[in-house]
């Protein structure tokens, strides 16, 4: 047998690869035309075919507000904070922002072919927004900023929108907080030099903005926002130091600001007494006598209890349950001697139709009120009517106001329904009643109004049997309030049938929002011109 042959290594070396001509045409030829097409072809993909797939140019967008709405045509195409890729032409693009006008732009875009992947081409679109109603805008979004900071202390995962404080910096980049006849920040904050078409002084905004935060984190964004407010968005140190002397004067002339910064941030309360020391000032409502009873009147199928011109200090419980007292000044009023009754209210519905219960769903899509409208409504009785929006309540006081002549109907405010119920009160000092229409383990619904007995002053159930609405915004610090703004809930007060003995006071106070119907809340008017 033939042995095979073994493959050495100089069999190796000596080895030669030779190419063989294509079609005649010998390698060195071919070979460079080959990598010449190559690289011709790598040259296209890279240079040339991106420009050709995608020709036109990024949109970068510089105007104020931002970040706004891109639209073309009907179609959202991106925010002005961004570039935006639009292929070549003419454009017919629409910038919006709410609250404010929206503009539109025909904008004319070239393209470009060649180095586009590596270099696109960019082009700059100026636009500039005004506002359709500044107060109406700041209003919005100072409810939104409370309904955000009553929703709870923030976490990891969940966090406050700055709403209140990208409002404030929109309103100041389109020059919506100048005056007429003002354009520094630096000049004196009064009426007469800074006329904002309805807006708040800077040190009424500050107030509100106080008198919303229930936490350090919306504390803090109220802060951004008064000092861009009150600085025009314009900061340097002189217009900063504007700012926080307005901060400064308008929270530490409140009372309790030590109070409120305690509940907030702790760790910071001890400096801000110490910075304050004594200049923290008592309320600037003058001190005059209490309001008292003064009689009776019935009138709109009610009896109202009268009660005199006074003043009043109110306990201002906050969320934490710490007290910052208030003053406030009353007028004459009267106040119903008991809450509305479902009969009351049967007799509202017959001459309002669009109240009864076979409205609720138009009455949700307009958000009058919510699923709980009425729920469990059983017709007229002497029970109080529960289930009833703020919205609601307050029709019903200007269906009375209607046929009252003169007179005038409305809810009566926290202040008319804490000093009415001082009156009434066995011992002020201890802030409660334990009698009345209170959870016994049994109960599952309210009693019939008087039921429980009146007070000393005649009135009946201004505790227990159901919270009752008041016409203020809730404020979970009512101190600072300045009365400017709108928050998104409204204030109730009494407790219920289904609160404990002793769990509520005379200063327990709570917020809801305005279209929310409940079986533990009901109502009674105020004679708010006796």
């Amino acid at each position: 047998m033939k042995e095979e042959k073994k493959i050495t290594q100089a069999d190796i070396d000596s080895a030669k690869v030779q190419l063989t001509p294509l079609a005649g045409v010998p390698p060195r030829v071919y070979l460079p035309l080959a990598y010449a097409l190559l690289l011709l072809l790598l040259l296209f993909l890279l240079l040339v075919l991106p420009g050709m797939r995608k020709y036109g140019s990024y949109l970068e967008f510089v105007g104020q507000p931002g970040p706004s709405a891109v639209y073309s045509g009907e179609d959202y195409k991106g925010s002005s904070a961004q570039s935006i890729f639009f292929p070549a032409g003419t454009h017919s693009l629409r910038i919006e922002h709410e609250g404010f006008v929206s503009q539109s732009l025909e904008v004319k875009v070239p393209g470009r072919l060649f180095g586009s992947l590596f270099f696109p081409r960019k082009q700059s679109v100026s636009f500039g927004l005004l506002t359709e109603d500044a107060a109406a805008y700041l209003q919005k979004a100072y409810a939104e900023y409370s309904s955000w900071s009553a929703s709870g202390k923030p976490s990891a995962l969940y966090q406050l929108p700055t709403v209140i404080s990208e409002a404030a910096s929109s309103l100041a980049s389109t020059g919506a907080l100048y005056s007429k006849d003002s354009e520094k920040a630096s000049q004196a904050d009064s009426p007469e030099a800074r006329l904002r078409s309805g807006l708040p002084s800077d040190r009424h905004f500050a107030q509100e903005l106080a008198s919303a935060s229930a936490s350090a984190e919306s504390a803090r964004d109220g802060l951004r926002a008064s000092i861009t407010y009150s600085s025009y968005g314009i900061l340097s140190p002189l217009s900063l130091s504007y700012s926080i002397r307005t901060i400064l004067s308008a929270l530490g002339g409140s009372g309790g600001f030590a109070d409120y910064v305690q509940d907030l941030t702790p760790a910071l309360a001890q400096k801000i007494t110490t910075a304050l020391g004594s200049a923290e000032a008592s309320p600037e409502t003058a001190k005059i006598a209490a309001p008292a009873v003064m009689g009776r009147k019935y009138m709109a199928g009610q009896e109202f209890l009268l009660f005199s011109r006074g003043g009043i200090v109110l306990g201002g419980e906050a969320p934490s349950g710490s007290l910052i007292s208030y003053q406030r000044d009353l007028p004459a009023f009267g106040l119903a001697v008991a809450e509305v009754s479902n009969r009351q209210w049967a007799r509202f519905m017959e001459e309002n139709p669009d109240w009864s219960p076979g409205q609720k769903a138009l009455l949700i899509e307009k958000g009058l009120v919510d699923d709980g409208y009425l729920a469990g409504w059983k017709g007229a009785d002497d029970l109080p009517v529960t289930g009833v929006s703020w919205f609601a309540a307050t029709a019903y006081c200007e269906w009375l106001s209607s046929g009252s002549g003169a007179y005038r109907f409305g809810l009566p405010s926290e202040a008319m329904w804490e000093a009415a119920a001082r009156t009434g009160l066995a011992d002020e000092k201890s802030g409660s009643r334990s009698t009345g229409i209170w959870f016994d383990g049994k109960r599952s619904g309210p009693e019939r109004a008087g039921s429980a007995g009146y007070d000393k002053s005649g009135i009946a159930d201004l505790f227990g049997n159901v919270w009752e609405w008041n016409s203020d915004s809730y404020r979970p610090y009512p101190a600072f309030a300045a009365d400017k703004l709108q928050s998104s809930e409204r204030s109730v007060r009494g407790g219920s049938w289904a609160n404990k003995p002793g769990t509520v006071s005379l200063y327990s106070r709570g917020g809801l929002e305005p279209a929310r119907c409940t079986p533990y809340l009901g109502f009674r008017p105020a004679l708010l011109n006796p």
